[in-house]
């Protein structure tokens, strides 16, 4: 089925990473709770009910202004996001299942899983290096909330409605 994307009182979206979307059912929830305004619907999808034809909300803005958590949360995607899904050894691209964490530090010799210590690696590398200390080609680093929504900008996604990308700040649709 489809979502509805989710905006802030200043019709910005809650979060981007990740994109602050609702099912449509939580929508209508929260239109008949009078915590959201619907500012655009599915124009070819209405749900029935006995009393009431409801058109699905594509599009909502809260009431209430949320202010946002720039707290970025240590993840295998936003690891992967960080490095733009570039393993740091061979440096080729990959999707996201082809990738691994690597630790440049290994955890056998006291190496720790967070930011400074963990990289994008293929699943060949990541083998081949093992428990040797190799260097990444970039350095691990603890990115900021802005560092990856300008890398999430930069990489190709799909939005589910091509109304939604003026509120993301993209001016074209990437791939």
């Amino acid at each position: 089925m489809s979502d509805t994307l989710l905006l802030n009182a200043n019709y910005e979206p809650i979060s981007v990473l990740p994109l602050s979307v609702i099912n449509w059912q939580h929508a209508i929830k929260l239109m008949y709770l009078g915590r959201v305004t619907v500012i655009e619907t599915y124009p070819d999808w209405i749900i029935r009910s006995e009393r009431l034809a409801i058109n699905v909300p594509s599009i909502c803005v809260t009431k209430d202004y949320f202010p946002h958590n720039k707290h970025v949360k240590f993840s295998r995607y936003n690891m992967y996001l960080r490095d733009l899904f570039q393993c740091q050894y061979c440096e080729d691209v990959f999707d996201y299942e082809d990738l691994t964490i690597d630790h440049v530090i290994p955890r056998a010799v006291g190496g720790k899983t967070n930011w400074s210590n963990c990289t994008t690696s293929c699943k060949a590398c990541n083998s081949a290096k093992g428990h040797k200390l190799l260097k990444p080609k970039i350095m691990p680093y603890k990115p900021d909330y802005y560092n990856l929504v300008g890398k999430w900008k930069q990489r190709p996604f799909r939005i589910k409605r091509d109304s939604w990308y003026q509120y993301l700040g993209i001016t074209e649709v990437a791939a």
